[in-house]
């Protein structure tokens, strides 16, 4: 009886102690942890005690920093007779839930503006112990949640925009938002299509369009994620040969840059003083409409207008307007050119003013597309770039064309034969070297650690001296080191990739230039370095050079023949020499079956000369000899 009853007092015990046992956690959780600065954030506050068990109280504070949030407002979850006490103080929520017979689950709610970008913690803390209604404490654990808030992006521009089968003019550039289009009257529909510059962008009056005849508009909106936005506008004009084309195929005021444009009907220009005379020509579209006005002008100082008439088979008619203005100062006539002025990639500005067209640029791994920035000396100019997207790791060529229309093209028609457009072109080239995939960029050698490959970037001033102890840690790991020396763009001049196995010792990994015919470099690189070199623009690409060492003891060494430049680049592996050799020369010759023939043949006919020499001159010397030694009798 006494083991009966000392059972039931020890199982009472457990039953009373094991709540106290219990472990509970309160946590917080959020809408998302990568809020947009300016959007509202969701923070919910949940106690996860288990089924069994029921709350009879619960004190704590969350805390968060007021540099990153505002308060809005305080929501509970748990509603009628469930609903405990919140106190604000900055930065703090205190929560005091009193009443009794509370499950777990969802707490409250806290609604937060998020006031800037970064990142920052929102913690829990009890201020006082909390309690299941049975009166056991409960243990509980406080989880907290990290929030990385982000600004919103800000970008207005569109990669691409375009009609489907069709040229707009001008040619797409991000800046520009203006845009005509004329298509033939059979044409009732058309689609326009435009490219995001970034995916949170949103689009609007993109899409299949109904086209009435004559002028229709059509604006496409670009709404950024900070809301800000920028409308493209696109004039498409459905030509209306119902009742005669009016419209201007060509239109040229000599001294101006005014052109035939869809729509226009006044055209205003100024020209200098010493301008006296211009010449109006023009065609049209239709080629049964008749033309006047044409022809050469006098010029008064001053306002001029000349009328330029159309009209069409049928009988109608359109007047076009010229207005120029002769200056009473000599001015500057509109430029034309196909050079840039500016250049801007990245935010780096490129130095174009002094001819350049070439320049090298280099790029982390994490860069897929360059930020190109083109302006053109003339307003008229266009620009192409091309070899722009998805870029690879390794050496890139970017092409930037700049085209000048110097002179219209004209369509032949039955009277003439028409002409094609005289343009000017002038082609800026980038080479783009990327960082390889499987590297981690240092900015000290000392940061070497044997975890990674390495990209170390510096320029040809800076010391070149690697030592000992990094070349140990490389070998130890079996890690290479692309040791990149670059230019002020950081465009790659030449690249050392360090093999993993080399000479543990110190090296200057400096190629120090030592002729400008045949390109040679004098270094002191281990046995199979990768060494990648820019030849300077010596040698084109697709052209094909031989590389050469040359060793202390005065013998060329042939590392490799038949190598093709790419992009102004080649890549071979060191020997160990001091010096090598960039040529598209046979340094050393190798004699072939004809020549040692030849050799042969020749020592034979010298030889065959020296014998003739012989036999005709010994016998001469011998007999002029004997003659001399002879004396007539004195009788």
């Amino acid at each position: 009886m006494k083991r009966i009853k000392r059972f039931i007092l020890t199982f009472i015990a457990l039953f009373i102690i094991f709540p106290c046992l219990t472990n509970a956690a309160t946590e917080l959780s959020a809408s998302t942890q990568n809020p947009i600065v300016g959007d509202i954030l969701y923070v919910q506050l949940e106690a996860n005690y288990g089924t069994e068990l029921r709350i009879r109280d619960l004190h704590l504070y969350i805390d968060y920093d007021p540099t990153y949030f505002q308060l809005s407002t305080v929501k509970w979850v748990k509603t009628k007779r469930e609903m405990g006490t919140t106190r604000e103080e900055s930065g703090k929520v205190y929560v005091d839930k009193t009443a009794g017979n509370w499950t777990s689950g969802p707490v409250l709610q806290l609604e937060l503006k998020v006031l800037k970008a970064g990142s920052t913690r929102i913690n829990m803390y009890e201020t006082q112990k909390a309690y299941y209604t049975n009166g056991s404490p409960i243990a509980q654990t406080m989880a907290g949640i990290v929030i990385n808030s982000v600004e919103p992006n800000s970008n207005t521009y569109l990669a691409k925009l375009y009609v489907k089968g069709y040229n707009m003019q001008p040619a797409f550039k991000k800046s520009l938002q203006t845009y005509n289009l004329t298509v033939p009257t059979d044409v009732s529909e058309i689609e326009i299509v435009a490219n995001k510059y970034d995916v949170t962008q949103t689009v609007t009056g993109i899409g299949k369009k109904q086209l009435k005849y004559g002028q229709n508009r059509f604006r496409i909106v670009v709404t950024a994620q900070n809301q800000d936005s920028r409308t493209y506008e696109i004039m498409i004009t459905r030509t209306d040969n119902r009742t005669g084309d009016l419209s201007l195929k060509t239109l040229q005021v000599t001294g101006t840059n005014i052109k035939a444009e869809a729509n226009k009907t006044v055209y205003n220009a100024t020209v200098s003083r010493s301008v006296d005379k211009i010449l109006i020509a023009a065609r049209t579209n239709d080629p049964m409409a008749t033309l006047t006005g044409t022809g050469q002008k006098e010029l008064q100082i001053g306002l001029n207008t000349f009328e330029i008439l159309v009209e069409s088979a049928n009988g109608l008619e359109q007047i076009y307007t010229i207005n120029i203005t002769r200056s009473t100062e000599e001015i500057q006539g509109p430029v034309i050119s196909s050079k840039l002025k500016l250049l801007t990639v990245n935010g780096l500005v490129l130095n174009v003013s002094e001819g350049n067209q070439l320049f090298l640029y280099g790029i982390s791994n994490d860069i897929n597309t360059l930020n190109i920035n083109p302006v053109t000396e003339s307003t008229t100019a266009t620009v192409q770039i091309t070899g722009n997207d998805n870029l690879k790791v390794g050496t890139n060529r970017i092409d930037i064309k700049v085209t000048q229309i110097l002179e219209e093209a004209i369509t032949p028609t039955e009277e003439d034969e028409g002409k094609e457009a005289v343009v000017e072109e002038t082609t800026y080239t980038l080479i783009v070297y990327k960082n390889p995939n499987n590297a981690s960029e240092i900015d000290s050698l000392d940061k070497i650690d044997g975890t990674n490959n390495y990209v170390f970037t510096t320029v040809e001033q800076n010391s070149h001296l690697i030592t000992k102890d990094k070349i140990e840690k490389l070998v130890k790991n079996k890690k290479h080191l692309y040791y990149n020396v670059v230019n002020m763009y950081n465009g790659l001049l030449y690249q050392v990739k360090l093999p993993t196995d080399m000479e543990i010792k110190d090296y200057n990994l400096k190629l120090n230039k030592q002729s400008s015919g045949d390109i040679t470099y004098e270094t002191n690189l281990p046995t199979n370095t990768e060494l990648t070199i820019y030849l300077e623009e010596k040698y084109e690409s697709g052209s094909s050079v031989q590389v050469y060492s040359y060793n202390e003891g005065g013998k060329y060494n042939l590392i490799t023949a038949g190598l093709e430049v790419k992009d102004g680049y080649i890549t071979f592996l060191t020997n160990g020499d001091t010096n090598y050799i960039i040529t598209t020369r046979d340094l050393i010759k190798i004699d072939s079956n004809a020549d040692r023939i030849i050799s042969l043949v020749k020592a034979v006919l010298i030889g065959l000369a020296i014998g003739i020499i012989a036999i005709i001159v010994i016998p001469r010397l011998t007999k002029k000899k004997t003659t001399t030694d002879y004396q007539e009798p004195l009788y």
